[in-house]
């Protein structure tokens, strides 16, 4: 099993273009390409916690390079039995979900079973409804901002993970995302930007990562279908079930948000779907061959 910071020298072929200067083809040909790509786990978390080999050996036989986690994969069996299914699987999990309330409560522990999984990034991946006041987004900035700071003395980096609602209006035109990125520190969080629920909420993804560079090292790949705004109000289980797509089956214009991962510090590529259709196998080859065909 390779470890995290493989993936710093070979996430992407820009990150390594950028680095020598030797790139000599003609600059009308795209020629950056993703060159790891992951998947979340939630993804399969119909058929995970039954058969999570299984779930894993399925990642693999699609292609993927490694899995981002999510909370439930270690809740329900101890880290260091999780640590041995992904080896046998030979899928590092460089990043993982985890909850605020975590990071509120029992931080050691969470470093702990970080160590174990060789984790490098931790993503706090929703906040709850009654928790969205701009007073909420303040005080969870101060909490993710220290706890930041804390586990960043232990060799981690904390992240968070967006859907829509980080880009609604607050009040005076003070959205959530911008609450997070002007009062934590750029060493204390950064963000995996989910592209799909950043282009439901009017996000201007360009725009966000000339605003806030090598911010956004993680995202999320996931495709929309053309009828946005039959969705804007819609509820979850219909998004994801009649709006999201695999990749490669929407709309989304990635490559020309990949263009800019010089700018944005884009590493980690992870694809995902909230309510992926059957067979899963065909569906993660789709979105993992659609990925593998980028070019910008």
């Amino acid at each position: 099993m390779f470890s995290r910071r493989d993936f710093l020298t070979t996430a992407t072929a820009s990150s390594l273009i950028a680095a020598t200067g030797c790139f000599n083809a003609p600059q009308s040909i795209a020629q950056n390409k993703i060159t790891k790509i992951g998947l979340q786990t939630y993804t399969l978390r119909d058929v995970f916690e039954t058969d999570p080999m299984g779930t894993l050996k399925m990642i693999k036989a699609a292609g993927y390079d490694y899995v981002e986690l999510n909370s439930r994969n270690f809740a329900e069996r101890s880290a260091a039995v999780l640590r041995g299914m992904l080896d046998e699987a030979g899928l590092p999990a460089p990043v993982t979900h985890i909850s605020l309330d975590m990071i509120k409560g029992d931080l050691s522990g969470l470093i702990q079973t970080a160590q174990i999984l060789d984790i490098e990034y931790l993503v706090v991946p929703y906040i709850g409804e009654d928790m969205r006041t701009l007073e909420h987004w303040k005080a969870h900035a101060k909490i993710m901002n220290a706890a930041g700071e804390a586990l960043r003395d232990k060799g981690f980096k904390l992240a968070y993970h967006n859907h829509q609602f980080e880009f609604e209006d607050l009040g005076g035109g003070t959205v959530a995302m911008d609450i997070l990125l002007n009062e934590c520190k750029e060493d204390n969080l950064i963000f995996e930007l989910d592209m799909f629920w950043a282009v439901l909420g009017n996000a201007d993804i360009p725009a966000l990562f000339k605003a806030n560079p090598g911010r956004f090292k993680l995202c999320h790949i996931k495709d929309m279908g053309p009828n946005k705004a039959d969705f804007i109000d819609g509820n979850y289980e219909d998004i994801s079930s009649k709006l999201m797509k695999n990749v490669g089956d929407g709309i989304l214009p990635f490559e020309t948000f990949f263009a800019l991962n010089d700018v944005s510090g884009m590493t980690y590529f992870i694809a995902e779907h909230d309510a992926i259709p059957k067979p899963y196998a065909a569906s993660l080859s789709q979105s993992y061959n659609a990925i593998k065909a980028m070019r910008f």
